[in-house]
């Protein structure tokens, strides 16, 4: 029977093996004594949490006299259980394409595979995500590589734990344009654009760069509505799900706005910096596992699932 992680005892065993998960195989824990000084608790305890741990299949541990005591085995879904990650909460982007529901799918399913509950958040607007894992309200958030490199120079204390690799975010984006004679952005026109998203704010002011438009501050999720009903002339978007029979895309012509798309198209998951145990858990997933079965739901070769 589990420990009452909010009791004193409870939160001690909680450290403790979120402690143990930092530790090699074979490698010699740190003393009893050592435990008790660093929580301020009496050895009793200690040694009550470390004997806890070996009944619940944790830990293994061989005590070896005055050469002190090594860690030969651990279970690492029943000791993430007890050092607190058995629930996870990550955030990522409104799931409107396949790629954003193949991550979510390849993400849930490699969390299983640790034993781990993945809850996701959907939010639109990589700022307001990787402000809610600053805040800890989220253990990760899933952003693009420019938009979590943007961040990070702004705030030290976030890190890029995971990258998946080119065209994991989206394959490309384009000018969208609501008069199919249109071939470029002009000036006098009504643009559609999203501060709230990094990519679309800063590729739209790259791509616009130099004309005189009218900006029409718009939910990223409405633009396309927006561009039927002809209250914008054009808008920058995810290319992915569009049908191109439908809407007149054109490729972006802006160098500046091209360069800077190399990064917007990875995606990417950011943590605090010191949160050591979602950076452990984080690099035990198997990054070509979740690519694998982002493109099987790309290819509708399987059911979306998280």
């Amino acid at each position: 029977m589990r420990e009452n992680l909010y009791s004193k005892k409870g939160l001690i065993l909680q450290k403790i093996a979120e402690q143990l998960l930092f530790i090699e195989i074979d490698q010699r824990l740190p003393k009893v004594g050592d435990f008790a000084e660093k929580y301020q608790v009496g050895r009793g305890t200690i040694q009550s949490a470390l004997k806890k741990l070996e009944e619940e299949n944790c830990i293994r541990l061989e005590p070896r006299g005055h050469l002190g005591t090594f860690l030969r085995a651990k279970n690492l879904p029943n000791l993430l259980l007890y050092a607190g990650a058995n629930q996870i909460t990550g955030v990522m982007p409104l799931p409107y394409s396949k790629k954003y529901e193949g991550l979510a799918t390849g993400l849930t399913s490699e969390f299983e595979n640790l034993g781990l509950s993945l809850n996701i958040a959907f939010m639109r607007g990589s700022e307001i995500r990787l402000d809610g894992v600053r805040k800890e309200r989220y253990d990760f958030a899933l952003v693009s590589k420019f938009a979590a490199l943007e961040e990070l120079k702004k705030d030290k204390n976030l890190k890029i734990a995971l990258q998946f690799g080119m065209k994991t975010y989206v394959s490309e984006h384009g000018v969208v344009f609501a008069d199919a004679d249109k071939r470029q952005l002009s000036n006098g026109m009504k643009v559609g654009i999203d501060s709230f998203s990094a990519d679309q704010r800063i590729l739209t002011q790259a791509e616009v760069n130099g004309l005189e438009v009218d900006y029409l501050e718009l939910n990223y999720m409405h633009l396309l509505q927006h561009l039927k009903a002809n209250t914008i002339d054009a808008m920058i978007w995810n290319v992915d799900e569009i049908d191109p029979a439908s809407f007149h895309i054109q490729p972006l012509s802006s160098p500046l706005a091209i360069q800077y798309e190399k990064q917007m198209n990875e995606a990417v998951c950011v943590i605090k910096k010191d949160n050591r145990k979602m950076d452990y858990i984080i690099n035990m997933l198997s990054k070509d596992k979740i690519v694998e079965i982002q493109a099987d739901v790309v290819k509708g070769n399987l059911i979306p699932k998280y």
